[in-house]
């Protein structure tokens, strides 16, 4: 277990060893929760990065349309 130091402004340093261990470089965004008298701080998942990538799309709408399709080939026999 690493311990570190908040300093006046509210920061820490992640040590070295830790940043290695999880692949952590400048500009990788961490989430931070409060369990208790806990601080968990996590690495985003991948999928967040996604979050709203769909967002103004029919996906709905796409995937009738697609099955749609896919239904009249598999009546015609192509």
């Amino acid at each position: 277990m690493e311990s570190v130091t908040l300093s006046s402004k509210g920061q820490i340093a992640i040590p070295k060893a830790v940043r290695d261990a999880l692949n952590l470089s400048a500009g990788v965004k961490l989430t931070l929760d409060v369990r208790g008298h806990e601080i968990v701080l996590s690495k985003q998942s991948a999928w967040k990065k996604l979050r709203g990538a769909a967002a103004g799309s029919d996906l709905m709408g796409n995937f009738a349309a697609f099955r749609k399709q896919e239904r009249k080939l598999e009546d015609t026999g192509s």
